[in-house]
């Protein structure tokens, strides 16, 4: 996270030795906003004593008053809650509170499916007629239903108590409201629906009263994505303490963490990925109640059947997202993200359950503000925005055409009928387009601090665990590295990649093999990196773990053999008929002159790529990467592709493909209108000058035999090129493709290779082609 002021070295060092820190840890509060030492030891040491007063709070002092009537004079008292994380701990603090007052009290979570979000005329009617309460007080949940509040006064005349944590709208309920953004000068201005039940029991009963919920408070916190910064990081830090502490948790939390498989201490992280998706798990497929009893039961039979319950939901939830996911990107390949900014998609029969989840997977991948949308007449959605733009707004931009909607900056909810959907969308972009530029629609790069050697080490590692738990309004730091300084060598069957930094330390990427490749092939990276202490074999060491990377553009040098095999590989694909338009290589500037967005243009060869970027053409587009295009759906230059890419109205292949397969390929799965460069063989050298002779490809499948029965393996192609160590690198490559499409080799998951009869080579499609193309040259 970059900052535009800037400290002098003199000014880092001065506050580094006020507050008893490292210079980079200074610099990182100091960039944070964080420039007083008492602040500095505040925020790097919570205590409980640091808690705000709760009385602070508009709202407060009135609903303290209220509540103690009603279990003072007996009046039943029913908790109105939400169905996500945060909804349910907190209606678990305040009902179990209240129990142990000796209220009569009962608690309401609705279902997502049939009423909604919020307080609904539908579920007070119910309540009303199940419970005949005399006081309602909601959780996480009611600023925004003024008619219902009126209907509790006017109608049935129950007492109404609104604590809310969302933004407020226009009108606010004619109740008591604690909702704490009416007070953004408070510590406590962001806390969630968890937080504010924990400081609305601090008011009843104290900071002692308060601590025995504080774990449930930081797993809602936790789960919200509110800023980790003020009252929420004191809920967060010591409520995670408190879990990894010996001191007595709530059981059903701690049951429920030990059914997680995992090592070491419960972070954000584990919470965030691990815990609160369980618990969301059932309402995002059905009815949701009984959850709350996980944190206020004591016996351990029903606790122990409800975690299952939980993890058979939560499977079934991993699925139904995937599904979802799925079907979104297919119908992203007919959406145009040049004209719309906004990703608004609708399905009838998706599960509202988990729109969320896939609008936030479909943000990360695309950049894009996202909403979800499904059901028949009145639809029900959900949304999330990357950092930088507020979905709130952009929803409120659009307020004529909606029924309902709720939430804050980065994720929302609404509703709207069908009729409306388009005008929606339309308002929605409107607004984007009039109040945000298109860099807010593409991945940043951004980071705290560039980092010598020097300063990475186990005591950086370790100061920097001072800042958790990190998360929204906190993030982990990051800190910039590049490829031309830390070269990644490949490990780990070529799936990982790392680097030598020091003595101490080292650059880990984990899961991306395409970089050492991309290296190898001549392009360089910035590396975003995130620093954690870890212990292998008794050896400490401070690790930067990949995060993040950007292209530094192709350079004039590098090994083609990589750009080689992703051109052979590209010919895998079953030959087939299929529409594309074909084109000289001298009408490309004339075909895409307008084009300032979503052409995407693929090359297998590095000097096409690099003359393209250096044309007039080349000042319409974005960059030039490898593999895969990271910036979606940008004007780009990719080399080497890995990927059939969502979201672009053209791609133009720069190399002509042997066959149609490849192209076939690219039309089914993008959506895009393909244009195909006519005679534009790339390797033109390297297919001519191979030995095709049946001798030498038995000999190169002799090789891979011999290979296979001496028990080594290799994680690609071009890792068994590399270990084989041909005298003819490239006709090994295109030898072993011609072997595996004829069936003489055949390759399992992981590139398992396993030995059959050998096949006449001419079974092979590439073998074919490359013949009729020696031909014709």
């Amino acid at each position: 996270m970059t900052d535009s002021k800037s400290y002098t070295k003199e000014s880092i060092e001065a506050f580094a030795s006020q507050v008893g820190i490292g210079k980079v840890l200074a610099e990182l509060l100091l960039k944070r906003g964080i420039t007083d030492a008492s602040e500095a030891n505040a925020f790097l040491y919570p205590s409980p004593k640091d808690f705000e007063d709760p009385l602070l709070l508009s709202g407060m002092k009135d609903a303290v008053e209220r509540i103690r009537l009603a279990v003072s004079a007996n009046e039943k008292i029913v908790i109105y809650g939400d169905y996500d994380c945060d909804g349910i701990t907190a209606t678990a603090i305040l009902y179990d509170y209240l129990s142990s007052l000796g209220a009569d009290v009962s608690y309401f979570i609705p279902s997502r499916f049939d009423t909604g979000y919020g307080l609904t005329m539908e579920s007070v009617e119910e309540i009303a007629e199940t419970y005949f309460p005399d006081l309602i007080i909601t959780v996480d949940c009611g600023i925004a239903s003024a008619e219902e509040a009126e209907f509790l006064r006017d109608v049935l005349a129950i007492d109404l108590i609104v604590t809310d944590h969302h933004t407020l709208p226009q009108v606010l309920p004619q109740a008591i409201v604690v909702d704490p953004k009416l007070d953004p000068d408070t510590r406590s201005a962001d806390l969630c629906g968890a937080g504010v039940a924990f400081k609305v029991v601090q008011a009843l009963g104290g900071v002692e009263a308060a601590w025995k919920y504080v774990e449930l408070a930081a797993v809602g916190t936790i789960a919200d994505i509110v800023p980790l910064v003020k009252e929420n990081r004191l809920i967060a830090s010591l409520g995670l303490k408190k879990i990894n502490s010996r001191e007595k948790i709530n059981k059903g939390l701690r049951l429920l963490i030990e059914s997680i498989p995992m090592k070491g201490e419960v972070t954000a992280s584990t919470v965030g990925y691990h815990i609160a998706p369980r618990i969301n798990a059932l309402g995002r497929m059905g009815d949701c109640s009984e959850v709350v009893t996980l944190f206020l039961t004591e016996e351990y039979v029903v606790l122990d059947g409800l975690i299952e319950k939980l993890s058979r939901a939560n499977e079934l939830r991993k699925s139904l997202v995937n599904q979802v996911y799925r079907e979104a990107v297919d119908l992203l390949k007919e959406y145009d993200l040049a004209t719309h900014k906004i990703i608004f998609l609708y399905k009838a029969d998706w599960n509202p359950g988990v729109l969320g989840l896939v609008a936030g997977k479909l943000k990360g991948d695309f950049s894009r503000p996202t909403i979800l949308m499904t059901g028949e007449d009145e639809l029900r959605g959900s949304a999330r925005s990357p950092e930088g733009v507020d979905i709130y707004a952009t929803i409120k931009s659009a307020e004529p055409y909606l029924v309902k909607f709720g939430g804050h900056k980065r994720a929302a909810g609404l509703s709207l009928t069908r009729e409306n959907l388009v005008a929606a969308r339309n308002a929605m972009d409107t607004f984007l387009e009039e109040n945000y530029p298109r860099e807010a629609f593409s991945r940043q790069k951004t980071y705290d601090l560039a980092l010598s050697s020097d300063a990475v080490g186990v005591r950086l590692a370790e100061e920097l665990a001072l800042l958790e738990p990190t998360g929204e309004g906190n993030p982990k730091p990051t800190f910039l590295f590049s490829t031309e300084q830390y070269p990644l060598i490949p490990f780990g069957s070529g799936q990982h990649a790392k680097s030598k930094i020091n003595d101490q330390s080292e650059i880990i990427a984990f899961g991306i093999p395409l970089i050492p490749e991309a290296i190898a092939a001549g392009e360089g990276y910035d590396m975003i990196c995130e620093c954690s202490k870890e212990v292998f074999k008794n050896v400490e060491k401070a690790q930067m773990r990949v995060v993040e990377f950007f292209s530094r553009g192709m350079g004039e040098a590098g090994e083609d053999i990589a750009l080689f095999n992703r051109y052979l590989r590209a010919h895998l694909y079953k030959e087939e008929a299929c529409e594309f338009t074909a084109v000289n290589a001298d009408q490309l500037e004339d075909l895409f002159y307008d084009d300032t967005f979503c052409t995407l243009f693929l090359s297998f060869e590095r000097e096409c790529a690099t003359n393209l970027s250096r044309s007039d053409l080349g000042e319409r587009i974005h960059g030039v990467e490898y593999g895969r295009p990271y910036d979606l759906p940008w004007n780009e230059i990719l080399v080497a592709p890995d990927v059939a890419p969502v979201g672009y109205k053209s791609i133009v292949l720069l190399d002509t493909p042997l066959s149609t397969g490849y192209v076939a390929y690219l039309a089914k799965t993008t959506g895009a209108a393909v244009y195909v460069v006519k005679d534009h063989y790339p390797f033109t050298d390297k297919l001519v000058d191979a030995d095709l002779s049946a001798g030498a490809i038995r000999a190169t499948y002799d090789s891979i035999m011999r290979f296979l029965f001496s028990g080594s393996g290799a994680s690609s192609p071009l890792d068994l090129t590399e270990r084989l160590q041909p005298q003819d690198r490239y006709a090994f490559l295109l030898h072993f493709y011609i072997l595996y499409e004829s069936g003489s080799i055949s390759v399992g998951q992981g590139f398992a290779l396993s030995a059959r009869a050998f096949v006449d080579p001419s079974m092979s499609m590439i073998y074919r082609r490359v013949v009729a193309l020696r031909k014709r040259l």
